[in-house]
């Protein structure tokens, strides 16, 4: 047989039998991150939804707009220092496949800046963490973030802002008491914090029944709301955009990378988001497909909101955020 043949023959028994599929990258967690004139860029629920749960629970397909989406971040690659996902990297932990999407979706950034994920529930082997924990995270995350473990938060310095990442799946009362310590540590040294993790605190999602994780409530918002110093808290799971401002601390959620989104309720008074929402064809409000762009200066960080409505012909600026340093 000769070698080119080999080699077709292979690559069809792999795809029938289920060859592991090789990472596109293996991320290292970086000591210290550059952000001089560069922006870190934020984006959530990078999943695709199985097409038979799109079509038993009639959940929208978002392929398209997602490699949109996508192609507007790579084209600010120039311009950034890191980026950010706060969970669901894929739909399916087990899956090669997703894990093949992922990579297509972020190697070309992994390959030029540091990429720094925070653990959502698709991103476990049980995706329904919360019931039924095996203490181990996918081999696709192990591949590709080594440093990363279950229930284990960790932080990065990016210039005067510490980044600090939860996992909100798992062990969060012991992270929470970590946090404390990390905010009181680094208030003297640091002009902000930034903490990210999957599940928000606070949500007026429709689908969701309008509330936040309750673990995230208990453990991690009492440490927010006594922080020394300006402190912004990102997370995910609730596919779409919300900007919510409780006892002066701001809790931003960006999850529209690419999972279904659910309603929203039209000009809710606890949103602060000020951009435009989006109507399925069953005239149900949604938000926008969308990631953040954040930057330092010496008064504020800035914070903006890029992306666009199905049927928009440009990704655009939908909102801006500036918090007071």
């Amino acid at each position: 047989m000769n070698r080119h043949l080999f080699t077709l023959t292979f690559a069809t028994l792999c795809s029938i039998a289920g060859c592991a599929q090789v990472p596109a990258f293996r991320a290292a967690l970086p000591s210290q991150i550059d952000t001089r004139d560069k922006a870190i860029a934020i984006i959530g629920d990078l999943q695709q939804t199985s097409a038979f749960v799109r079509a038993v629970r009639r959940r929208e397909d978002n392929a398209q707009p997602q490699q949109r989406l996508l192609a507007d971040l790579h084209s600010t690659a120039d311009d950034l220092a890191a980026l950010v996902i706060v969970g669901d990297l894929v739909f399916t932990a087990r899956s090669k496949k997703d894990w093949a999407h992922f990579d297509d979706l972020i190697s070309p950034l992994a390959e030029r800046i540091p990429v720094l994920p925070a653990m959502g529930n698709h991103d476990y082997p049980c995706f329904l963490v919360q019931w039924c924990r095996s203490g181990k995270l996918s081999r696709g995350v192990a591949e590709r973030f080594p440093w990363i473990a279950p229930g284990q938060a960790f932080s990065v310095s990016a210039g005067r802002i510490r980044l600090l990442f939860l996992d909100s799946e798992s062990g969060l009362e012991s992270q929470g008491a970590w946090l404390r310590e990390q905010l009181a540590a680094v208030a003297g040294d640091f002009a902000a914090a930034l903490v990210f993790y999957h599940r928000p605190a606070f949500s007026n999602s429709i689908d969701k029944g309008a509330h936040g994780d309750e673990d995230v409530q208990r453990f991690i918002v009492p440490v927010l709301n006594t922080a020394a110093l300006p402190t912004v808290a990102f997370a995910g799971h609730i596919h779409g955009y919300e900007h919510i401002i409780r006892d002066g601390v701001h809790h931003i959620t960006t999850a529209g990378g690419g999972g279904p989104r659910g309603p929203m309720p039209a000009g809710s008074r606890q949103d602060a988001y000020a951009g435009p929402d989006c109507v399925s064809e069953d005239g149900e409000v949604l938000r926008p497909f969308n990631y953040l762009l954040l930057r330092m200066t010496a008064q504020a960080l800035r914070i903006e909101v890029r992306g666009f409505c199905r049927g928009d012909p440009t990704v655009r600026l939908l909102d801006s955020i500036e918090v007071e340093l």
